[in-house]
């Protein structure tokens, strides 16, 4: 029999490939000529190797700071767009994953040179933001250790966090409703056909699909499925997170507490954290999320040092650096029952936008979050999958200048 020809094929099906997928099937006139590939979360002991999991993605998480305050406007609107649409997402698929809670940016230097707390007020409010200087934050937020110097600005409205899991698991759950077909595999090559052939997607498992275009969402993965000729410019910082948990008399205590980005006024190895309130992860417990930005972060490159670094536990002078910060400066006296620490990679395109961007008649890319496109990625998935569909940009509340691709060999 031969191999049914797609329309359009999603390979990568994280925050902005499922996002993608949803918005083609709104937008297609047949999506069930439309496929999305992309392997499911692995767990150890369910892949070909018993001791470790055998795929790895930064969005298996189940907190996400979600804001529109933002020192660059760019991603101030994209998250105001994504956030607008969240209500729509969660009615659509019956999934929950949208918290609430606030938002809270602090920093030490407020209006001074370099800070960005200014700008990110300036900016937010521009985009639609409910935000303001919190003159009260110290008796708002008693647990919080804020310092002489910090000023912090609050954001309500739709700001707090999204469950990344469950956002992905909604937009596919409606795209698949909608007729697209998904399937649980790891893609290893895409090659062109030649002219008018479209690709051929060929997965781990030994299966072929083709399409007569491809849209890949794969993120810090991407360039492993590029020929050597079009390697992208790309910087993938490979960072830690610590998860601290607290049992409920702590999460009493802490209700009501935003997520935050908090600047740090002199710390040899953190420039910035940022966290998450409590928030149940799927072991059955609690944790307080905190993660950060380095001075001197740490990059990878190769596969090799991606699986090493996925299946180790981090960086140690990171993760002690901001467990110490979490109990001393942020939250002081915070009684823990246990430590997690878990790595994580950002990848950070030449621009600091994702690169979405028309790579060949057949081949588009929508790849790169640069730290800040989980919470934005459903305006994202808009932008690419219009891309796909017409072959050329067409969002036109923001120029295609700022998302084009840039290879190695021209940086």
């Amino acid at each position: 029999m031969a191999a049914k020809h797609y329309s359009i094929a999603v390979v990568g099906l994280g925050c902005i490939g499922s996002a993608a997928c949803r918005h083609l099937s709104i937008s297609s006139p047949d999506p069930s000529t439309i496929i999305g590939i992309g392997e499911a979360e692995s767990t150890p002991g369910t892949g070909s190797n018993c001791s470790f999991p055998t795929v790895f993605s930064s969005h298996y998480d189940q907190g996400r700071i979600t804001r529109v305050v933002d020192p660059d406007a760019v991603w101030s609107h994209l998250a105001a767009k994504s956030i607008s649409n969240y209500p729509e997402v969660e009615a659509k698929s019956g999934i929950s994953f949208h918290g609430r809670v606030g938002f809270l940016r602090v920093s030490p230097f407020f209006g001074g040179a370099g800070d960005s707390l200014a700008r990110s007020l300036e900016v937010g409010l521009q985009n639609g933001a409910e935000a303001e200087v919190a003159d009260d934050a110290r008796s708002r937020f008693p647990y919080f250790g804020f310092g002489d110097e910090d000023v912090a600005v609050v954001e309500n409205g739709g700001a707090g966090y999204v469950n990344p899991r469950e956002m992905v698991r909604a937009q596919l759950a409606i795209a698949r409703e909608n007729g697209i077909r998904l399937v649980q595999e790891t893609v290893t090559s895409i090659e062109r056909l030649g002219e008018g052939g479209g690709v051929k997607i060929s997965t781990r498992r030994g299966t072929s699909f083709l399409a007569a275009r491809v849209l890949i969402c794969t993120g810090a993965y991407t360039n492993f499925l590029l020929p050597k000729s079009l390697q992208l410019a790309v910087k993938i910082r490979a960072v830690s997170v610590v998860l601290a948990e607290i049992d409920g008399d702590e999460v009493k205590r802490l209700d009501g507490m935003p997520c935050f980005i908090w600047r740090l006024k002199s710390n040899p190895v953190l420039h910035s954290v940022y966290g998450c309130p409590p928030i149940q992860y799927p072991d059955g417990r609690t944790y307080v999320k905190i993660g950060g930005t380095t001075w001197q972060p740490k990059i990878v490159s190769t596969e090799e040092e991606f699986l090493e670094w996925f299946r180790g536990a981090g960086c140690k002078v990171e993760t002690d650096a901001l467990l110490e910060v979490l109990l001393r400066e942020l939250v002081p006296g915070l009684r823990v029952k246990s430590v997690k620490t878990k790595p994580c990679v950002v990848s950070y395109a030449a621009r600091n936008y994702p690169y979405m961007d028309k790579l060949s008649d057949e081949v588009f890319l929508a790849a790169f979050g640069c730290g800040a496109s989980a919470k934005s990625s459903d305006e994202i998935g808009k932008m690419a999958s219009s891309l796909v569909c017409n072959g050329e940009w067409s969002y036109d509340q923001l120029d295609s200048s700022l998302f084009r691709a840039v290879c190695e060999s021209s940086t």
